[in-house]
């Protein structure tokens, strides 16, 4: 009795590990965020090839800015980035009041920024803006995506504190590194989403391994543990 009274508490003590993990598992997503996620995602990896900037990275920036493309910069003016319209910008602009860090608080400002004529345009001049700057040097080429988001904040592209640290968990939370694949390659277990198909779904956010409940590995330890336990 009392060998069977320990076996349930140490097998149970090595699975709470595991249940635990899996709560941490990708939230379930709209298929709006889906679809988002497919669109810009597919955007952000052309557009990687031709710039040195990780699709994750703009990907991410596009889910936080305009709200998975909500925002009203990005339904009445196309911006998926909230980009300032100074002396250097001749296109379209949109005005509207924005949040800004001033130091100590939040406040809100009247602001006028870049529009365009589509999301497609959007990323394409995000990418320019960065590469026409040289505080941006250390995002461009940059493979690792905390690195790149850490880059991207020191160097001024948003007054937010935590802005690299949001963009980091949007990054792990929905898998977007499965893009950053070289070559433009698919995203793990499903065709490459294209750019004229908005109902596609997007590639499953990735999963860390300790979602899985056990696997054959830990089955077997399992099973060694319970037959130790008999011998005592």
């Amino acid at each position: 009795m009392k060998k069977t009274a320990a076996a349930i508490i140490v097998i149970a003590l090595f699975l709470t590990g595991f249940s635990v993990a899996a709560s941490a598992a990708p939230p379930d997503m709209k298929q709006s965020q889906k679809d988002f996620i497919a669109k810009v995602g597919a955007m952000a990896r052309a557009d990687m090839q031709r710039s040195g900037i990780l699709a994750s990275l703009t990907l991410a920036q596009a889910i936080l800015e305009s709200g998975w493309g909500t925002s009203d910069l990005a339904t009445k003016a196309n911006a998926l980035f909230g980009i300032k319209a100074d002396s250097r910008w001749n296109g379209k602009t949109y005005s509207k009041f924005s949040d800004e860090w001033n130091g100590t608080r939040t406040v809100a400002v009247k602001a006028s920024f870049r529009a365009y004529n589509s999301w497609e345009q959007s990323v394409a001049d995000h990418s320019a803006f960065l590469v026409s700057s040289t505080r941006y040097a250390a995002v461009i080429g940059e493979r690792n995506y905390k690195k790149a988001c850490t880059a991207i904040h020191r160097a001024g592209y948003a007054t937010a504190p935590d802005y690299a640290d949001r963009l980091i968990k949007l990054i792990e939370t929905y898998g977007l590194t499965a893009y950053d694949a070289a070559g433009g390659g698919s995203a793990p277990t499903q065709s490459a989403p294209t750019q004229s198909a908005p109902t596609q779904s997007a590639p499953a956010a990735s999963k860390p391994a300790s979602t899985t409940l056990l696997t054959a590995n830990q089955r077997k330890l399992v099973a060694s543990m319970l037959r130790q336990l008999r011998s005592w």
